[in-house]
């Protein structure tokens, strides 16, 4: 074998060799740029998922805020409703101290004496004389 058919083979053997190893670069090539483009993608991703967790954060708190401002308005309602019901017992008491004056006033106007003022509607000797006056019966 001659020299130049060696050298042949070998230039052969070696642009096989070259265009192996073109085809290998290009292959890892594209691979690694689908991994860039895979990268990118899990990137937007996570910052999207971010994004929504800061999101998600801000309305826990704006949730947990409104939820102890209804605390604070609830304690406070339920002052104003213990107020309104001994407001409400002190009504109920004024309105059976009239019930008690009503009737004093009726047994007056038919006649009960004095006494028996004092001792049905629970009043003090100077308020029966006072009743009488004013409703007593006037036949007398």
């Amino acid at each position: 074998m001659e020299i130049t058919t060696l050298i042949f083979i070998i230039t052969i053997i070696l642009l096989i060799l070259f265009l192996y190893l073109a085809y290998y670069v290009n292959t890892l090539s594209k691979s690694v740029y689908k991994s860039n483009a895979e990268l990118k993608q899990v990137k937007q991703y996570t910052a999207m998922q971010q994004k929504q967790l800061k999101e998600l954060a801000h309305e826990l708190q704006t949730m947990t805020n409104a939820a102890y401002g209804v605390g604070k308005r609830i304690n406070v309602l339920a002052g104003q409703i213990k107020e309104l019901d001994d407001r409400q017992e002190e009504f109920d008491l004024k309105d059976q101290g009239s019930q008690s004056m009503t009737q004093a006033i009726a047994l007056a106007q038919k006649g009960a004496s004095i006494d028996e003022l004092m001792e049905t509607c629970d009043m003090s000797r100077g308020e029966a004389e006072l009743l009488m006056m004013v409703h007593g019966d006037v036949s007398e």
